[in-house]
């Protein structure tokens, strides 16, 4: 008898929407690992789009998948059933398959098994760091995601303890699909390079510190820049801070503390147009050293992109981080300006004596995750099947 090969479904909305996000870095790496496993013959995929969105999927390097479907449902129509919590067969109007849903939101289904990742609880568990519109969507929709899923996937441990402790829910239908870091774009750039991108976004400077997030208030900002201005001047003169985010919301006490700082001769730069994905390996390159020090996060790729262009890392000890950044990082507690402070100054002395000190655990941390098994442990949650059957070796 002929084995049956799994067929499945991507919800890849966040591969074309117009704000390329954490989440579709996310789904774009377990979709390549979707892409290898169907070369193997282990898998096919099909990619959901809107209905006049599919030629934004040209740019990704993809090969094996077996069709783009044009979703004739308007995204705004599909997020009013979600909603409302509306029962509709959308696997009959768009095939049979398991169903990949990468972004919280599972739609309804009558007649397929589906899986639905929930990156992570911030609305629940530090609902003042996350727009009120947003949170209050969230809250009505991932419950009805995840009662209409056969399981869940989450992007952390820590984020799946989250999940069961917020939703009460048998840890044992939640499954752990680590993100990973894609080496082929992140690595260490040639100094041409780095001083040309520094350049390009108002970077004067030899030597700076480098931080990347939205500026809002989950990315914790403010006792940031508290901290970095405390630092000994003979630091703050030689080390401006950069921090690369887009306007995030709730973020004006920040962005007056920054002003203020600049008037007090504090080098903190910002810079003001948008930095692109192209250029921020030359930029976690350049720096002296990265830091990361949000409050909460589900999992937190900045410190991995660090790692992955050789530039140590300082990083919160809470929530997902330690998962994150691993052994290779340096640790501070966010939520004291004195820490973060220490830290800082710390991470000045150990990278001006030897950078290289990072570099054996920084190699191993990086190797320890990858996207081949995150996509395997997410295809063995949709399909049913055991994970044995995706790795590499086997059938």
């Amino acid at each position: 008898m002929k084995k049956q090969i799994p067929h499945i479904q991507v919800d890849a909305f966040p591969l074309v929407d117009s704000h390329f996000s954490g989440v579709g870095h996310y789904t774009l790496g377990i979709v390549k690992g979707f892409d290898e496993l169907a070369s193997e013959g282990k898998l096919t995929y099909s990619l959901i789009v809107p209905r006049h969105w599919g030629g934004r999927l040209a740019k990704y390097d993809l090969e094996h998948y077996k069709s783009i479907i044009k979703n004739p449902i308007p995204n705004k129509i599909i997020r009013g059933f979600m909603k409302y919590h509306w029962k509709f067969p959308f696997d009959l109007v768009l095939g049979r398959g398991a169903y990949y849903f990468p972004s919280f939101l599972n739609w309804p289904l009558w007649f397929s098994r589906s899986s639905v990742v929930v990156h992570d609880v911030t609305y629940l568990a530090v609902p003042e760091c996350v727009h009120k519109g947003n949170r209050e969507y969230l809250e009505q929709v991932v419950p009805f995601s995840i009662k209409n899923s056969t399981n869940i996937v989450s992007v952390s441990q820590f984020s799946k303890d989250e999940i069961v402790k917020y939703y009460n829910l048998d840890a044992s239908n939640i499954f752990v699909a680590h993100p990973s870091v894609d080496r082929r774009h992140f690595y260490k750039r040639s100094a041409e390079e780095v001083h040309r991108v520094k350049a390009k976004y108002d970077i004067f400077s030899e030597n700076y510190i480098l931080s990347v997030g939205n500026v809002e208030p989950r990315k914790n900002y403010g006792k940031l820049v508290d901290a970095y201005i405390s630092l000994p001047k003979e630091i703050t003169d030689k080390y401006p801070l950069v921090i690369v985010g887009a306007g995030g919301w709730n973020n004006e006490e920040v962005l007056e503390k920054i002003q203020k700082a600049k008037e007090d001769g504090y080098r903190i730069i910002n810079p003001k147009q948008f930095v692109l994905d192209d250029d921020m390996p030359a930029l976690y390159t350049g720096a002296q050293f990265f830091v990361f020090t949000p409050i909460y996060e589900g999992f937190g790729m900045p410190p991995l992109e660090s790692m992955a262009c050789g530039t140590p890392v300082l990083a919160s000890r809470v929530a997902s981080v330690p998962e994150a950044a691993g052994e290779g990082a340096v640790y501070v507690d966010p939520f004291d300006v004195d820490s973060i402070r220490t830290g800082l100054q710390d991470m000045v002395v150990k990278t001006e004596a030897d950078r290289s000190q990072f570099d054996e655990q920084m190699k191993a941390h990086l190797e320890s995750l990858s996207w081949r098994p995150s996509a395997e442990v997410t295809a063995a949650a949709l399909t049913g099947l055991p994970v044995e059957y995706f790795q590499k070796g086997e059938n």
